[in-house]
């Protein structure tokens, strides 16, 4: 049995050394400001104050007596701990009304005090000082949530399964461990199908913590089963709607919640967008040592819950009203509906697909689009290759390496300099396990059930390679296709902004710089024509947005 997670440490989830702000303990002061945000309640011993899986919890700050919190796994109920006076309830999800993790029960009679998620919200933006200890503390048990081994997802699936893969990637990358059984690898896999009374044809199946068994089931099927998506988002009206959860749109989301406004940031995979696959990136002002792409896509995420922001998760955008009356009317997947005054599109870019044989038939077995600790598990000790040479490439070969014998990095053109930075070119060079073929495409994927090698063109020599993994890295392709005819764009589908929009601008006043061609719809980040393809300028496009969308609100 493997388990997934996002993070190989396990310090948090068995307290170590963070044990103090993971679970601190609230003075006399502290407790009193909590009183004025609540209400006194008594609790009997045996009374559960609420069970996993519950949405809209709120805080639960003891005064007096002891609560236990346990967690479910493939293992039974396991102790997570008791705390007493002086504790207080949740984690970032809390903010947000999503699935409690755990179930608290009180061991004796209890006196606490009841916070709803309203007033907590209240509580995180007014009181600075407390703020800092709670966010804190719900931040890191968030991470000990994803790092620790009580997991009460049980996912059933094939290696060999593009579906099982996908849904993996999905649960890793929105922070939601599970417990995996391969049908091939691990003994228990085949009792377990029997047990759920499911066969083969099934794969890949979900188990929930509540005994639900889901097949072959959508990301959104798993969300909602699981507590992750939104349940109160149908029909609802924004002052502002973000559709993508890359950098771009969470910051934007954080600038416009913190400033006052009524967001949705919603996005169909996870928080993070592209960058949130990076396995480090290293050139990210403020971080000396790196950060990963998910770590600082838990951050925007933790920073929108603080301020409000509803992130919607999996939620597709599929169609926009672009009529010329407010509100703008914006068609989800799942028939559901939102409404805003104002948009930001900050869907971002795909990486784009070759044209090879049976390109799809090879995904998830053996033809990958990122590279985590899921893939890098993959291919150890083996050969691999890693298509394109931009930093996204660049970031993937050097992390691989840790994992694979020999490293093949494959570019067209003559080197790396055009389009990766020096300090990737410096650690490729350096690698002792990573080759950069030049002037080299692949032409023909091997194999039948899954990749066993390839045949490449290498400065015209055709070659076959016995290669049973290819990550592929290969430029960036608009998301826009829901956009319809709704704004302006270039010839190659990327979004026009400000004076770009030329003709296509038609209203009296001049267009901002990040505003499309229809008024108040803005634009940012990788799907944006002109656009520098780092994090750091998402970020900064994401929250210059802001400052226009308060002028066009202003206006209207």
């Amino acid at each position: 049995m493997n388990q997934d997670t996002s993070g190989k440490g396990s310090e948090l989830s068995s307290g170590g050394s963070r044990y103090h702000q993971i679970y601190p303990t609230l003075g006399e002061q502290q407790l009193a400001i909590l009183e004025r945000y609540g209400e006194r309640r008594k609790l009997q011993a045996g009374d559960i104050l609420y069970s996993e899986g519950d949405r809209h919890t709120g805080m639960y700050a003891i005064l007096s007596g002891t609560i236990a919190a346990t967690r479910s796994s493939v293992q039974g109920p396991q102790p997570l701990g008791i705390h007493g006076p002086g504790s207080f309830t949740g984690e970032v999800g809390t903010l947000a009304g999503r699935a409690a993790v755990a179930t608290t029960r009180a061991l004796e009679e209890c006196e606490v005090i009841v916070i709803d998620e309203d007033s907590l919200h209240a509580l995180v933006i007014a009181e600075a000082e407390l703020s800092e200890t709670i966010m804190r503390a719900y931040i890191l048990r968030r991470v000990a949530f994803i790092q620790g081994q009580q997991v009460g997802l049980m996912v059933i699936g094939s290696t060999s399964s593009a579906p099982t893969l996908r849904l993996r990637h999905f649960l890793s990358r929105n922070g939601q461990p599970s417990a995996y059984f391969d049908i091939v690898e691990h003994a228990e896999a085949p009792q377990l199908l029997e047990r759920y009374g499911v066969t083969e044809a099934d794969l890949p199946v979900v188990v929930t913590v509540q005994g639900a068994v889901l097949t072959r089931p959508s990301h959104r099927a798993v969300a909602d089963a699981i507590g992750l998506s939104p349940d109160r988002l149908d029909g609802e009206h924004f002052d502002l709607v973000v559709v993508g959860a890359g950098p771009a749109g969470l910051a934007a989301a954080v600038y416009a919640a913190s400033e006052g406004l009524k967001v949705a940031v919603l996005d169909a995979k996870a928080p993070g967008g592209q960058a949130g696959t990076s396995s480090k990136i290293e050139n990210y002002f403020g971080f000396p040592t790196g950060i990963s792409g998910q770590a600082l896509a838990g951050r925007g995420l933790s920073q929108c819950r603080k301020f409000g922001a509803e992130v919607g998760v999996p939620i597709e955008a599929l169609s926009i009203d672009c009529k010329e009356s407010e509100p703008f009317h914006i068609g989800l997947d799942h028939d559901e509906d939102v409404f805003a005054r104002a948009v930001v599109i900050a869907t971002g870019a795909r990486y784009r697909k070759p044209d090879l044989v049976r390109l799809e038939h090879f995904e998830g077995r053996g033809i990958y689009y990122s590279a985590t600790f899921m893939e890098g598990g993959f291919c150890n000790d083996e050969e691999l290759i890693v298509v394109g040479g931009g930093n996204s490439a660049g970031q993937a070969a050097v992390f691989l390496a840790r994992f694979a014998r020999r490293v093949h990095v494959v570019v067209r053109g003559d080197g790396l300099s055009a389009s990766m930075s020096a300090y990737l070119i410096r650690r490729i060079d350096a690698a002792a396990n990573i080759t950069l073929h030049t002037r080299t495409r692949i032409i023909e994927l091997c194999g039948e059930a899954r990749l066993e090698g390839i045949r490449w063109d290498r400065q015209g020599e055709i070659e076959y390679q016995p290669v049973r993994h290819v990550f592929l890295f290969l430029g960036a392709e608009p998301n826009t296709r829901w956009l319809g005819e709704c704004v302006a764009l270039d010839k190659d589908g990327f979004v026009l902004t400000g004076a770009d929009t030329g003709e296509a601008w038609t209203a009296e006043r001049p267009p901002h710089d990040l505003e499309t061609s229809r008024p108040g719809i803005f634009c940012t980040g990788d799907v944006r024509y002109g656009s520098v393809k780092r994090v750091a300028a998402a970020v900064g496009e994401g929250a210059a947005a802001i400052q226009a969308v308060h002028q066009y609100l202003a206006r209207v």
